[in-house]
């Protein structure tokens, strides 16, 4: 089972400490492309990226699910990218 970890727009920190992601949800509005990248970072968009997936602007959103979920040993941050760009996150 995964819980939402809430609604996104800007970069930040999505959880500070071990996390396991199950998935993403990359939403666009629907004019812009959007990316998402997540690194295995608790502070900075820096080291390890567990998860980058983009949306392009047509589309109204792109659901990314993994199927075993992936760990990150020292928290998420987000960078995310686009014109009125968001994603939902969800952990395990």
């Amino acid at each position: 089972m995964s819980r939402s970890l809430g609604e996104f727009t800007a970069d930040g920190i999505v959880w500070a400490s071990k996390a396991r992601l199950s998935s993403v949800v990359v939403i666009t509005d629907k004019t812009n492309d959007a990316t998402v990248i997540l690194y295995d970072n608790a502070s900075a968009a820096s080291g390890t990226k567990v998860f980058e997936g983009a949306c392009p602007g047509a589309d109204d959103s792109r659901h990314f699910d993994f199927g075993d979920a992936v760990d990150a040993k020292n928290g998420l941050y987000l960078d995310i990218t686009g014109t009125g760009a968001s994603c939902i996150v969800y952990m395990a």
